[in-house]
């Protein structure tokens, strides 16, 4: 009688010769994860996904309210003077050529109001050098026309 023992041995080695050696990535995942998961997913890969439902299938919900098209309904207003609306409710809208963005204007004023500020602050400083270069500088004195000084030489 052979030894149960040697022929599992036998057994790995013919195994071992029938397929090259596996990467590593490879034998981890023989090694965990189940076979029976992967014969599952198979199967279920297997089974056609079922196709989007035809459109013209309608589904309602009890309740819910029902959806009329046409004339059915409020008429609708535009929106503002220049938008004009035909009978479906579609509103055009107004031209963007002339749009400005919402508060604008009071951006434009608080620019204009700080640029003030700054010439003004900028004519302090003019002035400011200005006194301190003459005071560095003193310019030399002029002399004075004859006549100013009451000679009667001219």
């Amino acid at each position: 009688m052979i030894d149960p023992e040697l022929i599992e041995d036998l057994r790995r080695l013919v195994n071992a010769l029938r397929r090259p050696e596996m990467p590593e990535w490879q034998r981890d995942l023989v090694r965990n994860v189940d076979t029976d998961l992967v014969r599952d997913i198979v199967a279920d890969h297997r089974h056609p996904i079922h196709p989007a439902q035809d459109p013209s299938a309608r589904v309602s919900v009890q309740g819910a309210g029902v959806v009329k098209t046409g004339d059915v309904g409020p008429q609708h207003r535009p929106v503002n003077a220049e938008a004009t609306t035909d009978r479906s409710g579609w509103v055009e809208a107004k031209s963007i050529d002339s749009w400005r963005a919402p508060g604008l204007e009071h951006m434009d004023r608080m620019m204009d109001q700080q640029d003030a500020i700054d010439r003004a602050a900028r004519v302090r400083e003019m002035a400011a050098a200005a006194t301190v270069q003459r005071a560095l500088n003193p310019a030399e004195p002029k002399e004075q026309e004859p006549k100013a000084r009451g000679d009667k030489k001219a």
